[in-house]
């Protein structure tokens, strides 16, 4: 981000922190999470993980201090970019979909399954789910400017979904990809000009609600859900999108990560979690730290609108 722009966002943020609706929690712990990137709740606890050349491990977090409470390695991965981190009733699934030059040919995604995290203490090893994208034909490195980078992924019913990042266009993408291991081709099943870059996704229990957070090209975040999808439908873009909630935390805070935990059917607590951000302007520093961030959501108040 331009030094100047990134300090004048940062001075907004401050001025504007009352209109936001996210609260802060605590800072995560560095430096081992200042790169955290997908965010996940399960057994009442977060479970985050690093991105782009960072270990290839899980880390549990307390929810309320940000402290590492145990860290788990995938025995059999590589972190080459992961970004996201889903999970149904019997795994947990670790996204290593970050392609910002549009160039990876190596896409692939890491299946665990949780009775191997509830009794392993240190390692687990990983079935492996590889993709490429059905339409994609052009693998010219283009840093941050394709539409094949990607940092949202969820379960949904038999299918992952992708949401990708779209770099050119401003849109999002949904591909989907069998939960079998093996290799696969992605299939676009959907697709939204969100207007923005989606850096997270997570739904509900149930399903029936979607979460996508990202930011816009001025670096403000924002969430929108979608809901009312039609039954068993992997067009989810067909359902209704919410209005879009901007400014959910502090200008100068890039999103990476979210997750829901069920308060009841209709009442969500989202955990969201930024990277460490650091910028200077001259002899001003603006240091930023990892952290982790809650909102509660009335799901019931979203689709009034």
């Amino acid at each position: 981000m331009n030094p100047i722009a990134a300090l004048l966002l940062f001075w907004f943020g401050l001025f504007t922190a009352s209109a936001q609706i996210a609260e802060d929690i605590t800072a995560l712990e560095t430096p081992a999470l200042d790169e955290t990137s997908g965010l996940l709740f399960y057994n009442d606890t977060l479970i985050t993980h690093t991105d782009s050349g960072g270990k290839a491990q899980l880390y549990d977090i307390n929810p309320t201090t940000g402290a590492i409470t145990r860290t788990v390695e995938i025995a059999n991965a590589i972190n080459v970019d992961w970004e996201d981190i889903a999970q149904d009733a019997s795994y947990i699934y670790i996204g290593d979909i970050g392609n910002n030059s549009g160039d990876r040919t190596d896409l692939k995604i890491y299946k665990i399954a949780k009775a191997d995290y509830n009794t392993t203490d240190d390692a687990v090893t990983a079935e492996i789910i590889a993709f490429s994208y059905a339409d994609q034909i052009d693998f010219t490195r283009q840093p941050n400017q394709t539409n094949w980078d990607a940092e949202g992924l969820i379960s949904y019913g038999d299918k992952l979904l992708v949401f990708t990042k779209n770099w050119a266009d401003n849109c999002t993408n949904v591909y989907a990809i069998p939960k079998t291991s093996g290799t696969h081709s992605a299939v676009l099943e959907s697709s939204y000009p969100i207007n923005g870059l989606i850096t997270g996704a997570d739904t509900s229990p149930d399903e029936r609600v979607i979460y996508l957070v990202g930011y816009s090209t001025s670096e403000a975040p924002f969430l929108y859900t979608i809901h009312n999808i039609p039954e068993h439908s992997l067009d989810v873009f067909s359902g209704e999108l919410s209005e879009k909630i901007a400014d959910i935390v502090t200008l100068g805070h890039q999103v990476e990560g979210i997750a829901l935990s069920e308060i009841t059917p209709t009442a969500h607590r989202l955990y969201l979690s930024n990277e460490k951000f650091n910028t200077s302007l001259g002899p001003i520093k603006i240091k930023v730290p990892a952290k982790l961030m809650g909102i509660d959501i009335d799901t019931q108040t979203l689709t009034d609108h």
